[in-house]
């Protein structure tokens, strides 16, 4: 006959308190590095800048992040790279002249304001009412990504006779892979017709350019780096290595109470038997 004996210290076989505030701690500390890891590029940004700066560092493999600040001169945005990951990081953006310089618009200069209006400033308006307005409609065209127009209206003297002809600039950006540049005779002759006192579509001027980055090739591949990661995810990974841990010190101590507990059965029977 064998008795229950029951384990040799009697104690829960849960894990100790200490050992959950071990682990807990080793999360805090973990994420608290993974958040010290990061670096600001540039602060006082825009949206749009922020996001092109974003679009190039991740297409050259190189994680980031963004984030709003409040500044003095109001409220910004700010890119953030890893540490190891700035040097390159830096090059990148000065390959892509990024960020962009910004530029004040003469819709933004010639603001209506007050109630009274020179000639200038409305003849300004108008101008730059007219370019934005062929700039919408050349980008409905299929494949046109974007569109600049830049309009020289005829001059005209104190008796309405013109001095000189109009003319327009235009800039298509098409995707990869467009044929728009078989349109150029279309564009032209579009807007041509929609400028007064431009008759000749010769002095019209339109420039392609394709969009698209070139891909990087495999023996370049941009090299992971454990700063190139987001504290979220360092943290989560943190997370679950201190989880990880704490559950095989738990299975351990268990097994090794399981065993005390087989042998001390065992030595027990032996004893009664005898």
């Amino acid at each position: 006959m064998t008795s229950y004996m029951p384990s040799g210290d009697g104690r829960s076989q849960h894990p100790s308190r200490p050992s959950r505030w071990g682990a807990l701690l080793l999360l805090v500390a973990c994420l608290l590095l993974a958040a010290c890891t990061r670096t600001a590029l540039y602060s006082d940004l825009d949206e749009q800048q922020a996001n092109e700066l974003m679009a190039a560092l991740m297409g050259a493999g190189i994680a980031a992040d963004k984030a709003q600040t409040t500044l003095q001169s109001g409220t910004g945005w700010e890119v953030r790279v890893g540490k190891n990951d700035f040097p390159r990081a830096m090059q990148v953006l000065a390959a892509n002249r990024l960020p962009r310089q910004r530029y004040v618009s003469m819709c933004e200069t010639f603001k209506k304001e007050g109630f009274a209006s020179s000639s200038i400033e409305e003849h300004a308006r108008y101008q730059c009412s007219l370019q934005q307005e062929l700039a919408h409609t050349l980008s409905g065209i299929p494949g046109v990504a974007e569109a600049r127009v830049h309009v020289a209206l005829a001059e005209r003297d104190q008796l309405g006779n013109e001095t000189s002809d109009s003319s327009a600039a235009v800039t298509i950006y098409e995707q990869p892979g467009a044929n728009v540049r078989d349109r150029e005779t279309d564009i032209k002759v579009m807007v041509k017709d929609s400028i007064e006192g431009l008759d000749d579509p010769n002095k019209v001027t339109v420039k392609f350019y394709t969009l698209g980055a070139p891909q990087a090739s495999r023996g370049n591949a941009p090299e992971m780096t454990i700063a190139g990661f987001s504290p979220m995810v360092l943290g989560i990974a943190a997370g679950v290595l201190a989880l990880l841990a704490l559950l095989f010190t738990v299975i351990g101590r268990m097994r090794a109470r399981s065993a005390q507990a087989a042998s001390a059965q065992g030595a027990s029977g032996r004893v009664w038997n005898g």
